[in-house]
């Protein structure tokens, strides 16, 4: 009898260890797919951000166009690619082919920003032909040019500098962002222009972000044309 005794109690002390190590190992795999699911939210999280950052972009480029055609409405088809922000009331044109001097540029590097005193977007030169490109791992300082930022008090992303002063009670904080808005001219088949004098615009915006070691990226295109869109202005 007293055999038995400590034979079962042996059995017992054994699945007791067995169903220890089993709680062990079930917790421990759901802490990694708890773990694995944060990460994945927040892959997600940034990729949701940056697309619609990504948009941001298309839409401060249309947003520049559709206001031309309200601030030159009896030049639409001449003006509507303006870029001249410094005198906001004139289309300047100096030229006898009837095109503004200060246009959006062909096959040029942009970053918008948002005038806050006036609301409208502008388009500002990053003055780099490189363009945005991440893959070697190192931000330089050309790469700071596109860098978005965060404002402490809005939450909104900007291309303002970096302001470590919050006497105002707000600063611009870098953000893992950065954003390049880049426009070319194309012909009616969708071939490049290389000229100015083309109606029909694409529009790329691209934003990139690096964390944890890895690099990614989300690029948006569209095209915008004049107010008839037609290939000539005639």
């Amino acid at each position: 009898m007293l055999t038995k005794l400590k034979s079962r109690r042996g059995e017992t002390l054994i699945e007791v260890l067995v169903a220890i190590i089993i709680i062990i190992v079930g917790a421990l795999s759901a802490v990694r797919l708890l773990g694995i699911a944060s990460i994945h939210n927040q892959l997600t999280k940034e990729r949701v951000i940056a697309t619609n950052l990504s948009r941001e972009g298309l839409e401060a480029v249309r947003n520049i166009r559709d206001t031309n055609w309200l601030r030159f409405a009896g030049e639409r088809r001449r003006c509507w690619n303006n870029a001249d922000f410094a005198n906001p009331i004139e289309c300047k044109d100096n030229n006898s082919d009837g095109i503004p001097n200060d246009v959006i540029i062909h096959e040029q590097q942009y970053i918008v920003k948002f005038d806050g005193t006036n609301y409208r977007w502008e388009l500002d030169e990053v003055g780099l032909t490189s363009r945005l490109d991440l893959e070697d791992g190192e931000i330089g300082e050309d790469d700071e040019k596109y860098r978005l930022r965060i404002n402490s008090v809005t939450g909104l992303f900007n291309h303002e500098d970096e302001d470590l002063d919050d006497s105002d009670g707000e600063i611009n904080e870098n953000s893992v962002y950065f954003r390049e808005i880049y426009t070319e001219y194309l012909e009616s088949d969708q071939t490049l222009a290389a000229s100015e004098s083309a109606n029909i615009l694409r529009i790329t915006s691209k934003v990139e972000w690096y964390d944890r070691g890895k690099i990614s990226d989300v690029t948006l295109t569209t095209i915008i044309t004049d107010y008839l869109g037609r290939k000539n202005h005639d």
